[in-house]
């Protein structure tokens, strides 16, 4: 199995922005595989955006079950809230 963690800043994460990001997510390591697709071929992909605010809906949303595409693509959304440093 291949992992891929994809992250991005971004101002505030909410549900709409999560699902947006995993799909994208999702889709570029799709465009970046080969080979058959099949369980010995599967990837688990990761997006993650952090931001300095995440609101309770992503993090409910990204809690769900993981997110299949095909039969060799599965997204596991995260979210990160960071703190700005001083």
């Amino acid at each position: 199995m291949e992992l891929f963690v994809l992250a991005a800043a971004v101002p505030e994460v909410d549900d709409a922005s999560m699902a947006e990001f995993t799909e994208w997510a999702m889709d570029h390591v799709k465009s970046l595989r080969s080979g058959l697709p099949g369980a010995r071929n599967a990837a688990m992909i990761l997006p993650a955006p952090a931001g300095g605010s995440v609101q309770p809906a992503a993090r409910n949303w990204a809690a769900k079950d993981a997110r299949i595409l095909g039969r060799s693509l599965i997204g596991r959304p995260v979210t990160v809230e960071s703190s700005a440093s001083s």
